[in-house]
Formats: structure tokens, sequence, C-alpha cells
């Protein structure tokens, strides 16, 4: 009978469960961040790895440089336009990520995104930040 017990407080306990991924960063966590001051490895020092990093093309302004050839091969001319266009103001948007997930198989299961993200320019110093929930996800 003790062996039943166990059992049923066991499977009882399985079915209620919390579980978190990433680092959580709160407004608390960023009151130290200038824009136009912060380097990215101070960020990185007090805060760890991000979860990803990739070129932020959202600020990015293009420019494209135009370059023509003109050769002459007995009478006649031929003129070859080269366009090549390139990011003017390079940015990186690096993103902190934590997810929770709360509940289990008795009571409904309930997911939370949350994101930090940081924006830098070609020299590594942030140019803006900023943090996104997303929708939770809930399963009953």
């Amino acid at each position: 009978m003790k062996t039943y017990w166990i059992v049923l407080l066991a499977f009882i306990s399985w079915g209620c469960a919390t579980a978190e991924m990433g680092r959580y960063v709160g407004p608390q966590d960023v009151t130290w961040i200038q824009k136009g001051v912060t380097t990215r490895s101070e960020v990185v020092q007090r805060l760890g790895a991000p979860h990803s990093e990739a070129p932020d093309w959202t600020p990015m302004q293009f420019q494209s440089v135009s370059t023509t050839t003109t050769s002459k091969e007995g009478a006649s001319q031929q003129s070859v336009t080269t366009t090549k266009v390139e990011p003017i103001n390079k940015s990186t948007k690096a993103i902190y990520l934590h997810t929770k997930s709360e509940g289990g198989l008795f009571v409904g299961f309930t997911t939370t995104q949350e994101q930090f993200w940081v924006s830098y320019d070609e020299h590594g110093i942030v140019q803006n930040y900023g943090f996104q929930t997303g929708p939770g996800m809930t399963v009953r």
C-alpha cells in the first residue's frame, strides 16, 4: 500500500512543473546601460553572452556606387556599368531570450517568452535597447 501512495504522489508532483530556459533580463538589470556610451564588451561582461546575434538590417541605410568602364576595340566602343550596394551604417542586434513554461498534466500549460535586445553600431557601442514579451501560449 505504501508503494501505491508513493507512486501516486510522484505522478501528481510530476504533473505540476516549471521549466526555464535562458537568462531573464529585466528593466532593473539594465539601468546602467547608456546609449552611445556603453560598449558590447561591458554588456556581455554583466549579462553574459546573448542567445543570438546578427546584423540588424532595420536602421541600415545603403548607398550605391556605379563604375563605368569604356574600352575601344577598333572603331567600336563598349561600356560596362557595375553597381555595388553597400551599407553606410552597419549595426548588430543581440538578443537575450528567456522562456518560462509552467503547469503540467492536470492544470494546463503556459509558456511565456521574454526578450531583451541590444543594438550596437559597427564599433560595438550601444545604440538602442528594449524589451519584448511574446504572447503566452496556454494548452488546456
